[in-house]
């Protein structure tokens, strides 16, 4: 008798024979164009581009012919061989003599990029000639909205072809038209098991019962499908598989990655959001803009409000790095991941790429890309710090509306009080690295602050400790002697760009001169003005307000107080900087101590401020907040950035919309709004049909194995064509006239004829249309990493249909250690996807990277599936539950089989099946008719068919 374990890799061999890798190669030309031409540019271009003028070292790196062909070194590069690559071995330093770029050696991610790059094959779509071949035309956007994916909505004729009876809708007409002028003739019809099993998985997930098939197959008609797909369509279970496939498009993920992988712990909100959306089949513009700008608008009640500060939670879903120490980069890269999402998930398009220029490809000018990214720009993603180090950032929560008003104001309070902790620990930190000293003890002052201890002294100048009145240990006064031949000039830093007012402290009085020449000399500007030093000040008594000016973080950021023309005697104390932002809150802290209140966050000390700072965010966990974005406090226009370099200022460039789709007048955008309420609005309107190609073809590529266009993320030149415009163009005004319901879409998509042929096509079709472009038959598909989990828990009556709430709690802070779902039975679309620590069984079957827009899954079959599926402890032991069902079902070893067959393969059993699968039982089972040896034997032949490529795959 053979083990269990030899006779399963008996049958596991032939179940998997001929497995090879087949799955899709990643997106080369993307990841150049995302990643690897970004840093080409920045770092390398300087030295070695036409466009700089220079070719050091005899080597281009600005076009795929310039690396080829290589410099004086020789060969730059060899492809898909890093360790033998030139560029590789310059980047790390290992050379004295050859350390590239040679100003500073790249960051370490930089590196990594380019050595993937490297092995990747090094994809490079830059196709210029050695010589001359810089672009240098204009983008013509009149003719970019006439390209077939630009253009607004058409309404193309429904064909009328000769098989008017075998169309079911005109789905079918369209399609069958493009067949006939082939010559070609569609497949059979498929069987119903076939059919059924197909929907079940298709729009919940989940397969059929024994029950639902046995109904069916009693009555396989078009109106009792119908039927079928009205009660699919109306279980949570849809919204549950539907969902999943919109948290891959925005890279849903319960944790940050990148450089610090932070617990998400209000992310669940969102993703549970969206699989309820699609349940109650929210409007799909109502559902993009919500997730664009739903904390802007305008809520009829307090559900509709909580539904669009969740949904805004899209945009802070992204990895960040959050250690970034230039706080401006960092705002400008959570943009630019931000418009490069939008792009894609909602537009088919790589707006990203024009970060740096002009797109190399689609109509795309740089100069848009920055009228999008201002409006990004000008929300709030990142703020403060999160575990107390001033160069780690945090993101924004906001609280969400709850019943009780004392309850709401007790939240908003901690959420007020979490925000200005997180604030001033970094300012707090960034005073004593700047040189700006503490407040005073007794007054909660915020912002950055200077002594005169810290300030360029001209002349001579008297320190006096005469008045208690005063900032700091002292203070100056020029003793009414030597008139403008005495100054005092302080050199400030501030941690970020905005607006601050400036504060001159000094102690009034009589004596005191009346007009203190001042010269505040800002990033652009500099201002001139005069202090009255008799009038006592209105902040505290000891600082006085003297403008407010725009500042940038690395730009000027002086005050010079002077005493020419002055009489009485001149103070010079202390200088204040504080963003608008803080002024209010700083006012209450004042008004607080001054009445006795003790406490105030702004009089505590550093540490003290870190100790609160962790408090609320523990306590934040398990409260009604949202990872909601806001508009920012300077909102506004930003500049083009040369090459994408932050520090490389170029045009102002007026917030708007990408001119290909867009060819009106700029939005009209109130001064401190974001622009994202408008772009929302613009975004939805009816005259954008890009918007709505993209969904449909995301819904039609879902239902069919691939698109209408085959690349749903990439609408653009180097996406693919549509294989049936006039299609796609028809379901698009479909859609809109809908009203965006994407129920109706996909209840329209499944009951057509093409939806319901079989996956096998006649010989003539199969040859003249191999790769099934024609959609002349259904595309065979393996299930997704989460039907394949979720399928095995329900064959064993496990699955827990009760939807998932807060789910990465338990994990802690950073989403680090390994995590292990053997034990949870909850539908996979609840239970935590963590970046940079995914699950390796949901990995293993191509789960969706969380880093990216995902509207297409990679599909492999390797041998290390299979592995899994014959070793995997979970397997195994939902396989044991299903087989001690199967033999309590069953009054006898065969009838068990054929209960296994129906249960989860849909089908019945054939005679020689049943007559191998009891010599199986016999062989591992010994006596298959009583006892535990019985349901182990039934539980090894259930796992063998939960492994079997029949159960993995969807005819």
């Amino acid at each position: 008798m053979l083990s269990p374990n030899a006779s399963y890799v008996r049958v596991i061999s032939l179940i998997f024979a001929g497995t090879m890798a087949s799955g899709l190669a990643e997106d080369g030309i993307e990841f150049f164009e995302s990643k690897v031409r970004p840093i080409l540019v920045s770092r390398c271009y300087e030295c070695h581009s036409e466009e700089a003028g220079k070719q050091k070292g005899g080597l281009w790196l600005d076009r795929r012919a310039g690396w080829q062909e290589g410099g004086d070194g020789g060969p730059t590069l060899v492809p898909s061989e890093p360790k033998n690559s030139l560029l590789v071995h310059s980047i790390h330093y290992l050379d004295e003599d050859l350390q590239m770029p040679p100003r500073a050696k790249l960051p370490v991610e930089e590196i990594e990029i380019l050595e993937r790059w490297v092995a990747m094959g090094a994809p490079d779509p830059r196709d210029e000639e050695l010589t001359g071949a810089l672009r240098k035309e204009e983008i013509d956007f009149a003719a970019a909205r006439e390209q077939w994916a630009f253009r607004k909505h058409q309404n193309p004729p429904v064909p009328k072809g000769e098989k008017r009876d075998w169309a079911r809708n005109d789905v079918d007409r369209f399609l069958l038209r493009a067949l006939e002028a082939k010559g070609q003739a569609p497949a059979e019809d498929a069987t119903p098991e076939a059919l059924l099993r197909r929907v079940s998985f298709d729009l919940t997930g989940l397969p059929p019962s024994p029950g639902e098939m046995d109904a069916f197959l009693a009555d396989p008609t078009p109106d009792a499908f119908a039927a079928i797909v009205d009660d699919l369509l109306s279980r949570p279970a849809f919204g549950e598989k539907w969902g999943r496939h919109w948290l891959d498009v925005a890279r849903y993920a319960d944790s940050n990655g990148g450089d610090r992988n932070f617990t998400f712990f209000q992310a669940w909100r969102y993703r549970n959001y969206v699989i309820d959306s699609f349940n109650a089949d929210r409007s799909y513009y109502d559902f993009v803009r919500q997730q664009l700008a739903g904390d802007l608008m305008d809520a009829e009640d307090p559900q509709e409000r909580r539904d669009q500060l969740i949904a805004s939670t899209f945009l802070a879903l992204g990895p960040k790095m959050l250690t970034e120490r230039d706080k401006e980069k960092l705002r400008l890269d959570t943009a630019d991941e931000q418009v490069d999402t939008v792009g894609r998930a909602l537009l088919g398009l790589t707006m990203g790429c024009a970060r740096c220029h002009d797109h190399k490809f689609d109509p795309i000018s740089q100069k848009d890309y920055y009228a999008v990214a201002g409006i990004f720009r000008s929300t709030q993603v990142v703020m403060g710090t999160r575990n107390g180090c001033v160069n780690v950032a945090s993101w924004v929560e906001q609280p969400l509306p709850v019943a009780d008003a004392e309850d709401a104001a007790s939240l908003k309070e901690k959420v007020d009080r979490l925000e200005l902790a997180m604030r001033l620990v970094v300012e707090k930190s960034f005073m004593k690295k700047a040189g700006g000293k503490m407040a005073a003890d007794k007054l909660p002052l915020a912002g950055v602050i200077y002594d005169d201890t810290d300030a360029e002294r001209v002349g001579e100048w008297k320190e006096s400790t005469y008045l208690p009145t005063r900032f700091g240990a002292s203070y100056l006064h020029d003793d009414k002697q030597g008139k403008g031949e005495k100054k005092v000039v302080f050199r400030g830093s501030l941690p970020e760009n905005g607006i601050y007012e400036v504060r001159v402290a000094y102690n009034a009085d009589d004596r005191r001169a009346r007009k203190v020449p001042i010269t505040v000399e800002a990033w652009k500007d500099t201002a001139r003005v005069t202090l009255d030093q008799t009038k006592t000040p209105e902040v505290g008594g000891l600082f006085q307000p003297i403008g407010r000016f725009h500042f940038e973080k690395g730009g000027r950021v002086n005050v010079v107080i002077e005493t020419g023309g002055t009489d009485g005697y001149v103070i010079v104390d202390a200088v204040q900087f504080i963003a608008e932002k803080d002024i209010e809150r700083e006012a209450e802290a004042i008004a607080a101590v001054s009445r006795g209140k003790e406490g105030e966050l702004f009089q505590m000390s550093e540490g003290d401020l870190k100790k609160e700072m962790s408090k609320l965010l523990t306590d934040l966990r398990d409260e009604e907040v949202a990872m909601a974005p806001r508009d920012a406090d300077d909102s506004g226009d930003i500049h083009l950035r040369v090459r994408g370099e932050v520090g490389q200022l170029g045009a102002l460039v007026p917030r708007g919309f990408p001119q290909a789709l867009h060819a009106g007048a700029a939005p009209a955008i109130l001064e401190g709004q974001s622009g994202r309420l408008q772009f929302a609005d613009w975004i939805t309107g009816p005259e954008n049909a890009l918007l709505d190609r993209v969904i449909v073809n995301r819904i039609w590529h879902h239902l069919f194995g691939r698109g209408i266009v085959g690349t749903p993320d990439n609408f653009g030149t180097l996406g693919a064509e549509p294989t049936h415009p006039e299609l796609l163009d028809h379901l698009a005004k479909q859609f809109r006239e809908s009203g965006g319901s994407m129920k109706s879409m996909v209840r329209e998509l499944v009951l057509s004829r093409a939806y319901q042929l079989s996956a096998d096509a006649p010989e003539a079709l199969a040859e003249s249309d191999p790769e099934n472009t024609l959609f002349g038959r259904q595309n065979r598909r393996r299930l997704t990493a989460e039907e394949i989990r979720d399928g095995v828990l329900f064959l064993a009556g496990k699955l827990d249909s009760v939807p998932g709430q807060a789910t990465a709690g338990k994990y802690g802070e950073d989403l680090d250690k390994p995590m292990n779902f053997a034990e949870d039975t909850r539908r996979t679309v609840y239970l935590p996807v963590a970046r940079n620590n995914e699950v390796p069984e949901l990995v293993m079957f191509d789960a969706a990277n969380p880093d990216l827009v995902s509207g297409s899954r990679a599909t492999t079959t390797v041998p290390t599936q299979a592995l899994y599926l014959l070793n995997s402890d979970f397997f195994q032991d939902q396989a044991r539950e299903v087989g001690r069902m199967a033999r309590a079902a069953g009054d006898s070893p065969s009838d068990s089989i054929g209960w296994m067959y129906r249960r989860i393969l849909n089908r019945e059993a054939s005679p020689a099946e049943i007559e191998r699968a009891l010599g199986f039982l016999d062989e591992i089972g010994g006596d298959a008719e009583s006892g535990t040896a019985a349901d182990e034997a039934m539980g090894h032949f259930a796992h063998l068919l939960v492994a079997s490529t029949e159960f993995l795959f969807l005819d």
